[in-house]
């Protein structure tokens, strides 16, 4: 019998062995996950603007949001050479729908244009809590009660300052040409 488990013995192991590497042969693959789809960057919302006056190519350009005065100039060609260079402020921020008016030496800027007077006002209907404030005689109360009473009914003329009881009759004398309703 001695002989019988020295023969079997080895055969066993044999098995064993065998079994283990076949065993192994045949485990799952590991799991590979398929990287998601890198989702692309959000697009920046676009800003519309009219370049006009003394431009290569005057008309609407459209820019990314965040986007300078210069930007648009680029955008639409370059200043020609009857343009008067330090009439606009290059580095002035673009907001959605305005216009730049590149004049000539001597020649005004339109009225809503930047760089006209208009453009300076502070927009009653538009303005930030920030912006009210840091107008002679507004502080951070009159400010957010401007806020509140625009966000009932958009300011038709600036005299509503006064006439809504906002400000006093002589902070308003301080106020009416720094104030703009557009």
């Amino acid at each position: 019998m001695r002989r019988w488990l020295l023969v079997l013995i080895p055969i066993v192991a044999l098995g064993a062995a065998t079994a283990a590497v076949v065993a192994r042969g045949h485990e799952e693959p590991p799991t590979v996950e398929a990287a998601a789809e890198p989702t692309a960057a959000p697009t920046p919302p676009l800003i519309v603007v009219d370049v006009v006056g003394a431009i290569a190519h005057p008309g609407v350009v459209r820019l990314p949001a965040g986007s300078r005065v210069l930007d648009a100039l680029l955008a639409a060609g370059g200043m020609t050479g009857e343009a008067d260079l330090f009439a606009l402020n290059k580095a002035a921020p673009l907001r959605d729908g305005m216009r730049i008016y590149v004049p000539r030496p001597g020649e005004a800027v339109p009225a809503g244009a930047v760089g006209s007077a208009a453009e300076t006002k502070v927009n009653l209907n538009t303005a930030t809590a920030g912006e009210l404030d840091a107008l002679p005689g507004v502080g951070p109360t009159t400010a957010a009660a401007i806020v509140r009473s625009r966000s009932v009914k958009p300011f038709a003329s600036a005299d509503e300052l006064q006439t809504r009881g906002l400000v006093s009759p002589r902070v308003f004398a301080d106020l009416r040409d720094l104030v703009t309703v557009r």
